[in-house]
């Protein structure tokens, strides 16, 4: 009796954080818009960018190893810096923080919890993510993107939330 209740407050608990879709939503984010490098790379054929595939602190192929770290916004610009210096990431020396535009394409607008396509990108964090987008007019404010439903927001820099970095060209 005991297994059987936990059984099913696992299931219900696992309903309630699952991904949900609106099929009345076009789906501008599907499996084909992306080309995953398989080296923790992918490619956005829409936008022309090259992503990370985990944030920040993930690893492996399914973004399940490690754990995802959280930044102030001078330490999430900072990141790119190591990254680039010796063999790069993925052979890449060009890595950044993306600003408020490029950060807002990967948000899928027909998902939420989290807003992005999960096949491409798993294990996302339904979190905030910080953009190199200052507040023009509140200059002690940048601009994330929270990615339970894709809506952006902007915080004082010294507060710490995720990154995922990005490059230009594929």
């Amino acid at each position: 009796m005991k297994t059987s209740l936990f059984l099913a407050l696992t299931f219900l608990a696992g309903l309630v954080n699952a991904q949900t879709c609106r099929d009345y939503i076009t789906n501008d984010w599907a499996d084909s818009r992306y080309v995953n490098h398989n080296n923790g790379t992918i490619a956005d054929k829409t936008t022309g960018l090259m992503w990370k595939q985990c944030v920040e602190g993930l690893s492996a192929s399914d973004c399940a190893t490690g754990t995802a770290s959280a930044y102030t916004w001078q330490e999430a610009l900072q990141i790119p810096l190591g990254l680039n210096s010796g063999s790069g990431f993925a052979k890449h020396h060009d890595w950044r923080l993306p600003n408020i535009k490029e950060l807002r394409s990967l948000a899928a607008y027909n998902c939420y919890n989290p807003s992005i396509n999960q096949a491409i990108f798993p294990n996302t964090p339904i979190d905030r993510l910080w953009s190199s987008s200052p507040r023009s007019n509140i200059f002690s404010n940048a601009w994330l993107l929270y990615f339970g439903y894709g809506s952006d927001g902007h915080d004082d820099l010294g507060s710490s939330y995720k990154v995922r970095l990005v490059r230009s060209g594929q």
